[in-house]
């Protein structure tokens, strides 16, 4: 009997919800530490614009791209015998840490010759590269192995070892904190993986010797079939990834601080998109590929077209209480300690212009597994790359020549995935059957919001409204941050289900939603 129904990929993304729920609280705990000890300063930003390097090799050696190249041939291999299953997953393990360990060997000699302080914190952080791009390639293995809720909850370790350095090292001064914090980053990664290896090993104990799981056998003809995807993969998420990168070096040029801000608002603008779009797109993967994999195409396009509706039903309130609630958020959140009324400011544009890609970005995240579940890895990586360039073009054209400061990045980035999202959806060639449903929850979630931010202008004189003629008067105490929010969020989520249980569509159960 099939189990990828609907219900099971609804249960499937819960799972992973509830797990990525906890590490998103622990990651907004960390980075509420990071802001009230070290606001937004130049040493810190520097440490963020490291950190997008060794994001970007986690992204091209780690979980992305290995989930995306991974699962679909593993579901193939374990559809022949388990054990040729078992086999693939310790070959490319062997093949993976092998590559890691010469490419942080190499990159610390290399980087050896160079002086400078952000020399210095990328040497710090370039062992935790190892760990961390391990972890992505056993995450892989359990979402194949329908595990979702320790891959998505093993982050936590991870971030309070974090946290717990950021409280240590917050009496030093600036520049010699963020040194000692790159150390701690690489341990942190550490103590990540290692929460998947008691399962990951149970897995391959169930098929596999001893012996057999030590017998190294890296690079292997099994491989082979790799190759191509992950070719095609590096070049998508290396394009996306390296724009990452240029972002940050683009604000540095428009403000010093500047990465520091995207820093801060790209973390609020990513919870939602983990929590649903991510969490969507990891467990709809191996059931595409499976439903691939036996032939049933009526059933890959049946879990593709929930997906869909899925996405927009769970994201797109989000997108409306990004920009109802994002100035309280941020100002509850960080509004203390180091972080000036200032970079509240700035923190909430940069979370407004990021907010407009959010959808988009989510949609892409369902997309782009109906390519790679048929093995089609070359229209996502082509849908990247012109996106990036997109990117690019528009943070050159909005830095250099309007002179707009750090939001513009961020506006950027929301221009380049709402194009991506347009070509894919183009070139999937699918009617969406769940347009009416969008519609009426989409009118739901406009009403509930401009309802909300009246209320808060009006009787909590919130700064919201305020803020758009230039009024940058925050509240700083902690009770009034938390009236703010508080109501204002009760407002718009209690008009927002009421509206919806009144005209809910029939294609979207309270279940499912």
């Amino acid at each position: 009997m099939n189990q990828d129904t609907h219900q099971f990929v609804s249960r499937a993304s819960l799972k992973f919800f509830s797990g990525t729920f906890l590490s998103r609280i622990s990651g907004m705990l960390r980075d509420m530490s990071m802001a009230f000890c070290f606001g937004t300063a130049a040493p810190l930003a520097a440490f963020l614009l490291v950190y997008r390097f060794v994001y970007l090799i986690r992204r091209l050696l780690g979980e992305g791209l290995l989930h995306q190249g991974f699962i679909p041939y593993f579901e193939t291999k374990k559809a022949i015998d388990p054990k040729k299953g078992a086999l693939f997953f310790r070959d490319l393990f062997w093949s993976l840490a092998l590559l890691l360990g010469i490419l942080v060997f190499a990159s610390e000699i290399t980087l050896s010759f160079f002086k400078g302080e952000t020399i210095q914190l990328a040497m710090w952080m370039l062992p935790g590269i190892f760990f961390i791009c391990l972890f992505g390639l056993a995450t892989g293995l359990l979402h194949a192995e329908k595990s979702f809720f320790l891959p998505s909850v093993s982050p936590v370790a991870s971030n309070g070892v974090w946290i717990l350095g950021v409280v240590l090292l917050a009496r030093l001064e600036i520049h010699h904190a963020v040194k000692g914090l790159a150390m701690i980053l690489s341990f942190a990664f550490f103590v990540q993986w290692v929460m998947t290896v008691p399962k990951t090993w149970s897995y391959l104990r169930s098929h596999l010797s001893v012996k057999e799981i030590f017998s190294t056998v890296a690079f292997s003809a099994e491989l082979k079939e790799l190759i191509r995807p992950l070719l095609l993969g590096v070049v998508g998420v290396a394009a996306v990834q390296i724009n990452s990168v240029i972002d940050g070096i683009f604000v540095r040029f428009a403000d010093l601080e500047g990465p520091a801000y995207l820093w801060y608002a790209i973390r609020l603008q990513q919870l939602p998109l983990a929590l649903f779009g991510i969490a969507l797109s990891t467990a709809l993967l191996p059931s595409l590929s499976r439903a691939v994999e036996e032939g049933a195409m009526e059933r890959y396009r049946s879990l593709l077209d929930f997906a869909k509706t899925r996405a927009f039903t769970l994201i797109f309130p989000c997108v409306i209480g990004i920009f109802v609630l994002g100035l309280p958020s941020v100002n509850l959140l960080f509004g203390r300690g180091g972080f000036s009324p200032e970079a509240t400011y700035q923190t909430t544009l940069c979370l407004w212009c990021y907010g407009v890609g959010l959808l988009p970005a989510a949609f892409v995240q369902v997309l782009a597994p109906g390519f790679y579940a048929k093995k089609n890895y070359r229209i996502p990586t082509l849908g990247f790359v012109y996106a990036s360039l997109i990117n690019v073009g528009l943070n050159a054209l909005l830095i250099f020549y309007f002179k707009l400061g750090a939001a513009s990045v961020a506006l950027a980035t929301s221009a380049s995935a709402l194009f991506n999202m347009i070509y894919l959806w183009k070139k999937l060639g699918q009617p969406t059957a769940g347009f009416p449903a969008m519609a009426k929850v989409g009118l739901c979630a406009i009403l509930a919001g401009g309802a909300a931010l009246l209320f808060g202008y009006f009787l909590l004189k919130e700064g919201t409204i305020p803020m758009c003629f230039g009024n940058l008067s925050f509240p700083r105490e902690l009770p009034t941050q938390l009236l703010h929010l508080g109501l204002q969020a009760g407002i718009y989520f209690s008009i927002f289900f009421v509206l919806f249980l009144k005209i809910r569509p029939a294609e979207v159960s309270l279940e499912e939603f």
